[in-house]
């Protein structure tokens, strides 16, 4: 037989038992009793004020028969628009990647007077450098979908890579640069584009080793209530 604490989830779940609406219905705290709209604040038995039904939480039996399920922090769901926690971050460098891919990055002095950028050096014999920028064409949606902190943190060594692939690229060209050969005399000197590259790889790399921060501390148990006479609410 159920005992008198469960009346409320009875009520929750049956509300063509009882003559007034759900909403109407108001319970103890501690013995869980109902009381109609007209029947005071106060519980007759315990002297515990009154709180509307659906502000109860459910009794234990309720819990045993319906657990509710547990979303840890880290798995809530977040807004689209939420930056926090170097999203944004390293969004916005990932479109400032790209854009800076475009911008002048070697003058040719000879065998003739020319500006490159990237993408020209990526179009002409140095194709391994379309690495770079398509690193960050996947890094940009891949971190927009990822809208949970355990997701961000998940991609945080997909993320690294990306981002860093322009650094390292720069650094190759730093370290081996075009060579005279032959009959043909090669100069250059690099531009303001690719030491802009190359430091906008290398944050966006130290941002993206930052994904989704630190794990969120585990919400706190509940504070117990107690009824005038000092005894633990259930």
């Amino acid at each position: 037989m159920r005992s008198r604490r469960d009346r409320s989830d009875v009520a929750r779940r049956r509300p063509s038992r009882y003559a007034e609406p759900v909403s109407a219905l108001r319970a103890c705290p501690f013995c869980r009793t109902l009381y109609r709209s007209d029947e005071g604040t106060t519980c007759a038995e315990c002297g515990v004020a009154l709180v509307p039904m659906q502000q109860l939480p459910l009794s234990h039996d309720a819990l045993l028969e319906e657990p509710p399920a547990t979303i840890l922090p880290e798995h809530e769901l977040r807004n689209w628009l939420d930056f926090s926690r170097n999203r944004g971050v390293l969004l916005g460098l990932s479109a400032l990647g790209l854009v800076a891919f475009f911008l002048p990055w070697v003058e040719l002095t000879r065998p003739e007077d020319l500006v490159l950028s990237g993408f020209d050096l990526a179009r002409g014999r140095a194709g391994w450098l379309w690495g770079g920028a398509s690193a960050y064409f996947v890094l940009l949606p891949l971190v927009i979908t990822r809208r949970t902190i355990a997701q961000l943190r998940g991609i945080r060594v997909a993320a690294v890579l990306l981002a860093s692939l322009t650094f390292f690229e720069t650094l190759l060209m730093f370290a081996l640069p075009p060579r005279s050969r032959g009959l043909v005399p090669v100069s250059l000197d690099f531009r303001y584009g690719i030491y802009l590259s190359s430091s906008i790889s290398f944050i966006a790399a130290v941002f993206a080793a930052r994904l989704g921060g630190a794990l969120p501390p585990l919400p706190s148990a509940p504070t117990p209530q107690h009824r005038p006479d000092g005894q633990t609410l259930h």
